[in-house]
């Protein structure tokens, strides 16, 4: 499968697989697959999964008298309007990143209506109840009422968020877990391996309930059936 298309495959298929089932899959697959850490949070936890493809940036939207420089974001959201699949906007908040807001709620609107699927950034955003009355998925470190000036960076250079490397073009997942960058390495077999994995989840929470074996018998059992499962994958 060409690598677009396989892209776009992994998209919408796993539009419907947690962030922790994907982990768990890549592990069966004997790939680690990186993922943020608690500093950055989902912040419209009742709005769908986000899987998209990335798209970097950076801002420095804290340090106070500097020039506004908008032309990179405006040539961001050109590049989300050209784009034929669903793009992730990873911006790194720079300077004193605990303060400034990176995105509003007019910022939101402006990249969902650009066919932007969400929004990950180590920095605060604000009109928090905008954003999610506009149904865009937003990652962040947490929240804030104002920022300086907008200065924008690096377009399309790579960015660690919440310990998470992250390149443009990258395939993104993100639920209320948080945001896991998968690992081209299993493109290929992941979508496989989620079946397969969710499958022996099922039948694993059944010999976890159960009242009747002892641990040493639970251990030997979900052994077994993790060897089984892997040869499938």
């Amino acid at each position: 499968m060409e690598k677009q298309e396989l892209k776009r495959h992994l998209i919408e298929q796993l539009s419907d697989s947690s962030a922790a089932l994907i982990c768990n899959a890549y592990e069966f697959m004997g790939i680690h697959s990186p993922c943020t850490d608690w500093t950055v949070k989902c912040l419209t936890p009742q709005l769908p999964v986000m899987t998209g493809e990335a798209i970097t940036i950076s801002l420095d939207c804290s340090t106070p008298d500097v020039d506004r420089e908008v032309s990179l974001y405006y040539k961001m959201i050109e590049m989300i309007e050209r784009s034929d699949l669903p793009r992730v906007v990873v911006i790194k908040s720079l300077g004193n990143y605990s303060y400034g807001a990176v995105a509003g709620d007019g910022m939101a609107k402006t990249m969902l209506a650009a066919g932007a699927a969400g929004l990950i950034t180590n920095g605060p955003v604000r009109d928090l109840n905008d954003i999610k009355r506009a149904g865009f998925k937003t990652f962040a470190g947490g929240v804030t009422a104002n920022h300086h000036s907008l200065r924008w960076s690096a377009l399309g250079q790579p960015v660690m968020i919440g310990g998470l490397n992250i390149h443009t073009g990258d395939i993104i997942h993100g639920d209320n877990d948080g945001i896991v960058n998968l690992p081209e390495k299993g493109w290929n077999r992941i979508v496989r391996a989620c079946g397969h994995v969710a499958d022996f989840e099922r039948k694993a929470h059944v010999i976890f309930r159960r009242t009747d074996i002892l641990i040493v018998e639970k251990e030997r059992r979900i052994k077994e059936l993790a060897e089984e499962y892997r040869s499938y994958i």
